[in-house]
């Protein structure tokens, strides 16, 4: 994993508890831009056994509704890398940019384990919000199934206050991303008139030098 990325769930003192035909989502906002450099998913002390599948979706609007983020990728045993103390199976995938806005980091397996949270008690996923970037979400989502399309509809909510499912956040050990807060351009500008008196005092350098 890239020295200056991070996952923003993690996964290091999770345990699996539910295996079965799940598409599972752990919601964040993106409050200033990220760049995602890998996509991961759980898997306590080995590698995944069989082929997960997983995108990032962006809320359409609802909570139930749900719109795919460029293309699903499927972690499998011939491409994985195992990150042993994150207990996590990750891929490098080609850079790519999210903007402010609600998103879900969503798997679906049918053959590999994974954890949901009791109704009570603390989360053992953690979450880095990289440095303020991002913030975890008021609700995760989950439904039925073992596959992944352009879409997800009818999504269910579980989180605090959900009446049915009152579980605490993060809630589920399924995916997450490696991602980087880019520089705002306000910031690279300030930083650039920083560097202009350094540029300035070279070139009286060098015109001194070529007049002497």
């Amino acid at each position: 994993m890239s020295a200056s990325a991070s996952f923003v769930f993690g996964y290091g003192g999770v345990s699996v508890n539910q295996s079965g035909n799940f598409i599972l989502g752990n919601d964040f906002s993106v409050n200033t831009p990220i760049q995602v450099t890998q996509l991961g998913v759980f898997s306590q002390d080995a590698p995944i056994a069989g082929s997960i599948s997983i995108g990032i979706y962006q809320n359409a609007g609802a909570s139930g509704s749900w719109t795919l983020v460029g293309s699903i990728q499927a972690i499998t045993v011939a491409n994985e890398t195992l990150n042993v103390s994150a207990q996590t199976d990750y891929i490098n995938v080609s850079p790519f940019i999210l903007g402010p806005g609600l998103y879900s980091v969503v798997t679906a397996t049918s053959s590999d384990y994974n954890s949901g949270n009791p109704n009570t008690g603390v989360s053992a996923v953690t979450f880095n919000n990289l440095g303020g970037a991002v913030t975890d979400g008021t609700y995760d989502i989950w439904n039925y199934g073992s596959s992944l399309s352009p879409t997800l509809s009818g999504m269910e909510t579980t989180g605090p206050g959900n009446p049915t499912w009152p579980w605490p956040l993060p809630v589920f050990g399924a995916g997450t991303l490696s991602a980087v807060a880019v520089p705002e351009p306000t910031t690279m500008i300030a930083g650039a008139l920083l560097l202009l008196p350094f540029g300035a005092s070279t070139l009286r350098i060098l015109r001194k030098n070529r007049t002497a």
